[in-house]
């Protein structure tokens, strides 16, 4: 490394030079997590940590995503404001902090590989049970019966699925699978399913900064990636924006289901590894 910037970053110890392969990925990380929150409620933003870990070390990566994953969520927010369903998202919230302070509390007895492969479990029960719907020549939809029980549990679920969100989501950045697994199932609106999630990522990623700062993640390096990459946020999320407008509600939610079930396939992957 000669150039200035480069001797600025040697201190990440990167598994590569920050050359043009490094900002691509970093890009692609970015757009793929942009597009996700606004479009799809972030499922899909799960896929950016596994590819900046090929170019960055996991505390580096963790840095450096935080602030983009807020400046994400404060834009989504506010193209979404007025769709967040509150008292869903009350609880949400509420389960989710407990969920993350346990992680804080756990995080050296807690062994990530079993919490990955549990995540990726549950991802594929629920991502299956979905799809077997759709493809049984007697499949219908869910009864209309289903739905409003499993809408009036909400408090119940949440205390399960967004318990574990906020766990993993300090543990292991998987915190958005077990958020999907509570969301999906109840059938909403895309608009209010985007909507909510917004303010829900926004608020567990606030609650993570402090967190953060204690277990001195942060530095003038990560700070200077993120910087570098904030220009492509926008971009990503006025993306996801159109695509959710310009789909049907049966679309989304196979979208999300698929996601569902790949990232389940990927995490029992990555544990069992």
């Amino acid at each position: 490394m000669s150039d200035p910037f480069s001797v600025f970053l040697s201190d990440l110890n990167l598994s590569t030079q920050p050359d043009l392969l490094f900002w691509a990925v970093c890009c692609i990380a970015v757009l793929s997590v942009s597009i996700s929150k606004s479009g799809f409620g972030g499922a899909l933003g799960a896929l950016s940590a596994p590819l900046m870990l090929t170019i960055l070390p996991a505390k580096a990566t963790l840095a450096i995503l935080l602030p983009l994953y807020l400046m994400a969520d404060f834009w989504t927010v506010w193209i979404w404001r007025g769709y967040a369903v509150k008292k869903l998202l009350f609880w949400m919230v509420v389960m989710a902090i407990i969920g993350q302070f346990l992680g804080y509390l756990f995080i050296e007895v807690i062994d990530d590989s079993t919490l990955k492969a549990v995540i990726g479990a549950l991802a594929l029960v629920t991502g299956g049970r979905y799809w077997l719907r759709v493809f049984r020549p007697q499949a219908a939809a869910r009864p209309r019966a289903a739905i409003r029980h499993i809408r009036r549990r909400f408090r119940q679920r949440s205390a399960i699925w967004c318990t574990l969100s906020g766990l993993s989501s300090f543990i292991s950045l998987t915190g958005g699978i077990g958020v999907q697994i509570f969301m999906l199932p109840m059938a909403i609106h895309r608009f209010f399913f985007v909507g909510t999630l917004a303010w829900y990522f926004l608020i567990i990623n606030l609650a993570k900064i402090p967190l953060f700062f204690e277990l001195d993640l942060f530095s003038p390096q990560t700070m200077g990636i993120s910087f570098i990459l904030l220009p492509v946020i926008p971009l990503g999320v006025l993306a996801g924006k159109w695509l959710n407008r310009n789909m049907s509600d049966q679309l989304f939610y196979k979208i999300g289901h698929l996601a569902l079930v790949l990232l389940g396939l990927r995490l029992i992957w990555t544990a069992v590894g």
